[in-house]
């Protein structure tokens, strides 16, 4: 009886010590793909050349001349000019 119920305990026990191991690895996972998504939401901003607005760099409007705009319509405006 006493062996038996040794044997229920070293069973739980081990499967304790494996379960936290894999919960470990699982968060540390986890937290790392948190850190490097959190990371790339930084852009650099560039300045409209007619209004002034500061816009992503990705959602500009270029000219000829690599001058960026936060619109066509802008882009048209400063043309004219």
């Amino acid at each position: 009886m006493i062996v038996r119920l040794l044997f229920f305990i070293l069973v739980f026990a081990i499967g304790w010590v494996i379960y936290r191991q894999f919960a470990k690895t699982i968060m540390a996972k986890s937290k790392s793909v948190k850190k490097t998504k959190d990371t790339n939401h930084e852009e650099p901003m560039v300045k409209c050349a007619t209004c002034g607005t500061f816009i992503p760099k990705s959602h500009a409007v270029y000219d000829h001349n690599q001058t960026p705009f936060c619109s066509v319509e802008h882009k048209l405006e400063h043309k004219s000019q």
